[in-house]
């Protein structure tokens, strides 16, 4: 198993993609630490509730893992230290850290139309976000010699989408934060890269809803947006929350040594236009 004796430590893990990653690092024999707001009214959609995040660390126990979960906000610096405190006195170290928190928009406006609160809420999640937990879990890293940071980003952090501004500007920031992760800590034995993911099909196993809420923002049906979506991409579909994982398990695992500061697109080919 890749990861076997690893711990991970996994953000936005109730359900969709950090569910998704949870359980292919589970069946990859690490032990994990899984973290979500678990406030289903925290956003612009429908966001995760402890039940969720239990039902993720309850079924990565049954492949073998040992689990930590807690509750924490990326935006709050206390709870994510606590948080990482936790694992660690449960574990004694920490991996692998993958930055999965995270919130599409608000969208849906034009930039002079984003209220000031719009705007500092997609980057208070998704880009400070991460770099708080980054800043939480680094200092482990060092004292035990090394480490390995995935940080997810999005196409939205390669190419620009309309209406989505706070969210680009975000996702951006991400890739740059990753590539100075890897210049600074690199002497540490730690590596730092992105994922940069695509629209991802809905999955309903996993809980899936930010595709919804894109489709319900522009006024269609999930289906029919998928198919419209699926047209911008060579390979003729939206990639999947396994593909994504897949992506995530080879920057956390012992096959991409070599492999920092740069960025993994899964994208079926939608930034290559």
């Amino acid at each position: 198993m890749l990861l076997d004796g690893n711990v991970a430590m996994i953000t936005g893990a109730a359900r969709a993609l950090g569910r998704s990653h949870a359980l292919l690092f589970a069946g990859e024999g690490a032990d994990l630490i899984l973290v979500d707001q678990c406030e289903p009214d925290a956003g612009p959609y429908p966001m995760s509730s402890r039940r969720d995040l239990e039902e993720t660390a309850e079924s990565c126990r049954r492949l073998g893992s040992r689990v930590v979960t807690a509750v924490a906000d990326v935006r709050d610096q206390a709870a994510v230290d606590k948080a990482t405190a936790a694992g660690v006195d449960e574990f004694g170290r920490i991996d692998v850290l993958l930055n999965n928190a995270g919130m599409l928009g608000p969208g849906g406006r034009r930039v002079h139309e984003l209220t000031e609160e719009q705007w500092q809420l997609a980057l208070d999640v998704n880009l400070s976000g991460t770099w708080r937990c980054c800043r939480a879990v680094l200092p482990h890293m060092v004292e035990q010699g090394g480490g390995r940071i995935v940080n997810t980003s999005s196409t939205g952090g390669r190419v620009a989408f309309e209406m989505y501004a706070n969210y680009v500007a975000a996702k951006h920031g991400v890739i740059g934060l990753t590539k100075a992760i890897a210049l600074e800590y690199g002497r540490n034995g730690v590596r730092a890269n992105a994922v940069c993911p695509s629209t991802v099909a809905d999955n309903s196993s996993l809980g899936t809803r930010s595709t919804r809420a894109v489709a319900e923002g522009m006024g269609a049906e999930l289906q029919d947006y998928e198919r419209s979506s699926a047209a911008l991409h060579p390979i003729g579909r939206l990639v999947t929350a396994a593909e994504v994982s897949a992506a995530c398990l080879w920057l956390a695992g012992p096959h991409s040594g070599g492999v920092t500061g740069t960025e993994l697109v899964v994208d079926g080919g939608f930034t290559a236009r």
